[in-house]
């Protein structure tokens, strides 16, 4: 069956537009996929028999409606007139071969009122990924504006298809775009980490990156940090203290998904060398190559420094400790 359209005016020769919907201080993450009506023109009003699937496969400016990178739809939108008891879908499709699309998202049917419409999700997508709209029988929405441009195109099928269902297109036309936007969050990217190393005790390091936006976690290997986001490129961790010498990844997570340092995080610390046997000037040899430093130095029997060796350490050896952190001895002849 054709659609039944009913057309309040027409947009000649229109330049997409596109709206950043407002996500706080760190929006700047947030990209825009598809493009809104101007509020202060008209729309088409789409009045289907029949529900039908639409996508936007192609645009002649402005923002595409195909997601750039993976990660997560935050919100979408779509700007209205005056019309009452208008509704829209917002759907996620994803090319799975010529014509063929798999349906990976939904949201909806949402009731609209007039003015600009905005809805908070929570969506995973993936690259290549389209944004489009899904219309139930017998309502209608200004669900598209006309632009005359013949780059400007949309697929359609008759029917609405379920998530992880899919279909192939029957028709395209052109010169339109659908009245639809959303925000998209990419995933994190981590760019490198300052100091790269530090005490066992803990340490503060500045995570250097992109897309922080909606921070839930910091980890230094699967140890969970404390954290503040300074801004979309920089996070400030506490790095949570180890009982280990070792090297681990930095692991930023957001609600787009995680991102894992190729630098390490390298904790350092003293680690008490075994002492027993030596004289005292290898001793300190030994413990200033451990990271640690001399304490106190008790010598019994007469011994020296030349003739006594070590019969008894302080703290045992195999401890680890802070850096610097001082290792007693006892001497004797």
């Amino acid at each position: 069956m054709k659609r039944q359209w009913g057309v309040r005016a027409v947009l000649a020769a229109l330049c997409g537009i596109s709206v950043l919907l407002a996500m706080g201080s760190t929006a700047s993450a947030q990209l825009t996929l598809g493009q809104l009506a101007p509020a202060t023109a008209a729309t088409i009003n789409c009045e289907y028999v029949q529900p039908y699937d639409e996508l936007q496969t192609s645009v002649a400016a402005g923002n595409s409606y195909v997601a750039p990178s993976a990660g997560v739809i935050t919100s979408w939108s779509t700007q209205v007139g005056t019309n009452p008891g208008q509704v829209l879908s917002m759907k996620v499709y994803r090319p799975i071969g010529t014509g063929a699309f798999l349906v990976v998202g939904q949201d909806g049917p949402r009731a609209l009122v007039s003015g600009l419409n905005s809805f908070p999700v929570n969506i995973p997508v993936q690259a290549g990924d389209i944004l489009g709209i899904s219309l139930p029988p017998n309502v209608h929405s200004d669900c598209l504006f006309e632009t005359a441009l013949p780059g400007d195109v949309i697929s359609w099928q008759e029917g609405n298809t379920a998530v992880g269902s899919s279909f192939v297109v029957q028709e395209t036309y052109s010169e339109n775009r659908l009245n639809i936007s959303a925000s998209l969050l990419p995933p994190p990217v981590i760019g490198s980490i300052a100091p790269a190393e530090g005490s066992i005790a803990g340490a503060g390091v500045v995570i250097a990156g992109a897309n922080f936006a909606n921070v839930t976690g910091v980890s230094f290997g699967s140890a969970p940090a404390t954290f503040t986001v300074d801004s979309e490129a920089q996070i400030t961790a506490t790095a949570p203290p180890s009982t280990t010498l070792s090297s681990v990844p930095v692991t930023v997570t957001t609600a787009a998904g995680s991102a894992t340092s190729a630098q390490t995080f390298a904790y350092k610390g003293c680690k008490v060398p075994q002492l027993k046997g030596k004289k005292l000037k290898a001793a300190k040899k030994k413990i200033r190559k451990a990271n640690c430093r001399l304490g106190k130095v008790k010598k019994l029997n007469g011994a020296t420094a030349k003739t006594g060796k070590v019969t008894k350490q302080s703290p045992k050896p195999g401890k680890v400790l802070v850096p610097g952190a001082k290792v007693k001895i006892t001497l004797r002849a």
